[in-house]
């Protein structure tokens, strides 16, 4: 039987009018990659597209009034918010939504940024740390934690296979969810729509801010709402000091009764690339860097500090009935345009001849920065940098394995220095995952032992890894 087409008369009509250029190849292809072009045009929302192509006459909007957001922060420390949102955790009302649909391209790594290997001594992989520390996180609660992990469609089925093939790192696979974030399409410099190859329309991952939505259509929200999960922690997988069950965060969370928590420090240079916090009226809101006029950005005040001196670190605790809220309503994000190559992955062009892809064009995100202003109620918790954020982002330079693996390295050293209450080793090593979510028995066991490399050479059973 013969498939019927995806698309009615009339929407062929439109999509050949408007976008004739997607039809260049008709002729010449087959029909299951005719049903497929017209499969992917049934799937375009044709408002979004316009808003797209509205965003590129449009004449770049400055920023809401920049308010210092510093004076309405809260700092971390609080051991009464630690100890409620470990109870919390204990009861099963907390899960972590890991952000890993990007790819390992500016890392030279091919496949899933999250496959690449990045700790010290053991070269685990941005996976393998994140998965480690929700197992220990378990471990410590007594339960098995839930964790939701976004993919895009260029690395779904390798994220999977990955997690497969390494056993899930010794998590139950039963505790893990998988899903897809959403596509939107790029435009031209004339702001059509263009081919990627002849029978692909030009598409990308429509950036993070999609995650609560996809969560929510995933059917991950309404299983986790019915298991009593209350809170979810999200995280971003090239960040391998990001904590999947931060209990101060969701103890503070709960405490301040609101919907949203940013997680953020302060920032640590004037041209740091990272979305800075401000207000608009009395609701947080986020402006990324690249958004903000650089005289507000540069700006200090009487006392000679930055104006905006606090960093959004894509670290979030958001409360379920926001999410849900958000779904019903089905709210959209506001759009972020940038100018980039575009990657012709072809693997034989003469099988395209006359057929080409520009080599530059417009490419559409949303931030999920941009969900806090919808909340009725946010607030925003600030840590010391090295507790919360190592970005991996670059080969060499800044936010490099380099800088990355030193940054892992000290926290390490600062976590075995307060167990032990003894100075730390002063040889490269690792922790296990289980000393970030130590247990009454493990603070005991390690309290005033001192650890020297001899000591823990002839230990088989140490938590340390060595070079």
């Amino acid at each position: 039987m013969i498939q019927q087409p995806f698309l009615s008369p009339t929407d062929i009509s439109y999509f050949s009018r408007h976008e004739p250029q997607l039809f260049q190849c008709w002729d010449s292809l087959i029909l299951s990659e005719r049903l497929d072009l017209e499969h992917q045009l049934g799937q375009i929302d044709r408002e979004r597209l316009a808003y797209q192509q509205q965003l590129l006459n449009a004449p770049k909007a400055l920023p809401i009034e920049s308010i210092d957001a510093f004076d309405s922060v809260h700092f971390s420390g609080n051991l009464a918010d630690e100890l409620r949102g470990q109870q919390l955790i204990e009861q099963g009302r907390v899960g972590c939504l890991l952000l890993a649909g990007g790819q390992g391209t500016r890392l030279q790594c091919t496949g899933p940024k999250g496959i690449y290997p990045i700790s010290l001594v053991k070269r685990k992989s941005l996976f393998q740390i994140c998965a480690e520390k929700v197992a220990a996180a378990g471990r410590r609660a007594g339960r098995l934690l839930r964790l939701a992990i976004m993919t895009s469609p260029a690395n779904d089925l390798e994220t999977r296979v990955f997690f497969h093939t390494h056993d899930y790192f010794g998590l139950d696979r039963s505790q893990v969810d998988f899903f897809v974030q959403g596509q939107l399409p790029f435009l031209d410099a004339e702001g059509r729509l263009f081919l990627a190859s002849p029978s692909q329309i030009a598409m990308g991952p429509d950036g993070n801010g999609g995650c609560l939505t996809g969560f929510a259509r995933s059917g991950c929200l309404k299983k986790w709402r019915q298991e009593g999960i209350e809170y979810l922690q999200v995280i971003l997988i090239d960040n391998p000091l990001a904590d999947p069950f931060d209990a101060e965060l969701v103890g503070f969370h709960q405490r301040q009764q609101v919907e949203v928590t940013l997680k953020c420090t302060e920032r640590a240079h004037v041209d740091e690339k990272v979305g800075l916090l401000t207000k608009q009226g009395e609701r947080f809101c986020v402006v990324e860097y690249s958004e903000m006029p650089t005289s507000e950005r540069e700006a200090k005040g009487e006392d000679g500090l930055l104006k905006h001196r606090c960093a959004n670190l894509s670290l979030f605790c958001f409360s379920l009935p926001f999410i849900e809220r958000m779904a019903v309503n089905k709210q959209q994000l506001p759009l972020h345009k940038a100018w980039k190559a575009v990657v012709d992955a072809r693997s034989s062009k003469e099988a395209y001849e006359g057929f080409t892809i520009p080599s530059f064009a417009w490419k559409f995100e949303t931030f999920i920065f941009d969900w806090v202003p919808f909340a009725e109620e946010a607030a925003a918790l600030i840590y010391p940098r090295e507790q919360c954020f190592a970005p991996l982002k670059n080969l060499i330079g800044e936010d490099s394995p380099a800088t990355v693996q030193a940054a892992l390295l000290r926290r390490d050293r600062e976590i075995i220095e307060r167990l032990t209450q003894l100075p730390p080793p002063d040889f490269p090593f690792e922790l296990a995952a289980d000393f970030y979510y130590p247990t009454a028995s493990l603070k005991a066991e390690w309290k005033g032992k001192k650890v020297t490399e001899a000591y823990a050479h002839s230990s088989p059973n140490s938590h340390f890894e060595f070079e």
